[in-house]
């Protein structure tokens, strides 16, 4: 088989987002969406399995934690109780003390609204830069939110890097987002790829995807 059938095997089996695993809508684009999928870049940096973050992440939708607003209106005993319950025992403390430092920077320096991040950056470069602002949040964080920006914000599109780009290289793909994006099916396909590389590498590949790379 050719690299067109590992990409649509990788798509097809392992291709769920992230923050679709966590109940988040990006493709909306609104503020409530956005600081969730902040959110849930900063548990999915700590030293965690990527599920219970994402299990965490979709805990504090469900609880109501979903804009910097409600964040920072919250009892902190309380955004403890929900990390600690849902699979963040090992850092709820710490946890929830990121989540309200992201709240209030998201607050006090972009309205609540993290659309207004993406429009005064200058680059891709400046939009990981501002993002590595937030407490909690450094270089694996940034990746981990911009794999999936990328859906929306145009700056970012295509972006690959970390993780997922070692996954490529393993099963025979291209370890470059530019060459890359050239087998994904659409944007929407490009980032279910990256998402999906992701998970090989985190979770070892399919076994469809194994068998497509022979």
């Amino acid at each position: 088989m050719g690299k067109q059938d590992v990409v649509e095997a990788l798509i097809d089996s392992q291709g769920v987002l992230y923050s679709e695993q966590a109940g988040i809508e990006l493709g909306r684009d609104e503020p409530a969406q956005w600081f969730l999928w902040l959110s849930a870049a900063l548990l999915m940096s700590a030293r965690i399995d990527a599920a219970q973050a994402v299990r965490a992440a979709a805990a504090l939708r469900a609880d109501g934690l979903a804009t910097a607003g409600a964040v920072l209106a919250s009892d902190r005993a309380a955004r403890v109780r929900v990390l600690n319950a849902n699979g963040y025992a090992r850092y709820d403390n710490q946890g929830a003390d990121y989540l309200h430092d992201a709240a209030r920077l998201v607050a006090d320096r972009y309205g609540g609204d993290l659309r207004r991040l993406v429009a005064d950056a200058c680059d891709r470069a400046d939009v990981l830069q501002r993002l590595r602002q937030v407490r909690g949040i450094g270089a694996t964080g940034a990746q981990i939110f911009c794999r999936e920006a990328q859906l929306v914000w145009d700056v970012l599109f295509p972006f690959a890097e970390g993780p997922c780009l070692d996954a490529a290289r393993a099963l025979g793909l291209p370890a470059d987002a530019e060459a890359l994006v050239r087998l994904a099916p659409s944007r929407r396909g490009f980032t279910r790829l990256v998402a999906a590389l992701t998970r090989a590498a985190l979770e070892g590949p399919s076994d469809a995807v194994r068998r497509a790379a022979g």
